[in-house]
């Protein structure tokens, strides 16, 4: 019976039958009912569906999502961006990057640089310059070098002690610790040390250590003696003297500290350790000798 009524009441609502009809097909009670429903239904506005708003409003949502798509980036911004930095490593690399050249106990190195410049560089030492040398012609030195300079613009030799600087020209330079000297082979050499210079021309040498300066010349040899195996020491201190044999042998050497600042003159060879302690330690009336571990003793 419920099932006639919903079918009763949908075909009044939809004004198919009239209220008299509806009368005769439900009871007074049913059809009080139905007139609640009917007035509770018009109190609601029900427009009918505007479709090209509809369609405008879907086609909105659809253009939104394909705005947030992920963003694809083309693959030759990619290799823009790889070339771009390539360009880069490769400028740093040609004006900023440096040539270091280190040599071990014992060992010595031979560069010709870009400007055709020669250095010969002594054992425990460490050359350093940069890519565009030939534009600027200015080393950093730790240790001895021999130098034979083309001509041209200014060539500096920078070091932790004091500065050479020269147009072309022959000189050797031995800085470490605290010792700083520079001969003058060929040439001319202007050498700065704490903000004080001093010219060298041909034959003559300065140097500095403890505090301390002294100029001397001398007759000139073409090269320096350690570029064909033997240290040469004018009135060199003990203490810079060991240093270079240790330089040349990588032997540990004890001695006592009443030695340290007596002056040496002469030389000792690269090719064999007792025989360079001999020429050290004979002329300056010195013993030496090894302890078990094989380190070398030298005592008055």
């Amino acid at each position: 019976m419920e099932a006639k009524n919903e079918t009763y009441l949908s075909d009044w609502l939809a004004h198919k039958i009239t209220d008299e009809q509806l009368k005769q097909l439900v009871s007074a009670e049913d059809f009080e009912a139905f007139q609640k429903i009917k007035k509770t239904l018009n109190g609601f506005e029900i427009s009918s569906p505007d479709l090209e708003q509809n369609f405008s409003a879907i086609q909105q949502k659809l253009a939104k999502k394909k705005q947030t798509k992920p963003k694809v980036i083309p693959l030759w911004r990619y290799a823009t961006i790889a070339a771009s930095l390539l360009i880069l490593f490769g400028v740093y690399h040609f004006f900023i990057a440096e040539n270091k050249i280190v040599t071990g106990f014992g060992k010595s190195e031979m560069i010709t640089l870009a400007d055709n410049s020669k250095v010969a560089l002594n054992a425990k030492s460490k050359l350093t310059y940069c890519n565009i040398f030939e534009y600027k012609r200015t080393l950093q030195l730790e240790g001895e070098a021999f130098f034979e300079v083309e001509k041209g613009s200014p060539f500096t030799v920078e070091t932790s002690l004091g500065d050479i600087r020269v147009l072309g020209t022959k000189f050797n330079v031995i800085a470490f610790q605290d010792f700083f000297e520079v001969k003058c082979y060929e040439g001319k050499v202007q050498v700065t040390q704490n903000e004080k210079s001093t010219i060298l021309t041909q034959g003559e040498s300065v140097r500095f250590y403890n505090g301390t300066a002294e100029n001397w010349a001398e007759v000139n040899s073409v090269k320096p003696t350690w570029i064909s195996g033997e240290s040469s020491f004018k009135k060199v201190p003990m203490r810079y003297v060991i240093e270079q044999f240790k330089n040349q042998y990588n032997l540990e050497v004890a001695y006592p500290k009443t030695i340290e600042n007596i002056k040496f003159t002469g030389t000792f060879t690269h090719k064999e350790p007792t025989v360079a302690l001999q020429t050290i330690c004979l002329p300056l009336h010195l013993k030496f000798g090894k302890d078990q571990t094989g380190k070398i003793i030298i005592s008055e």
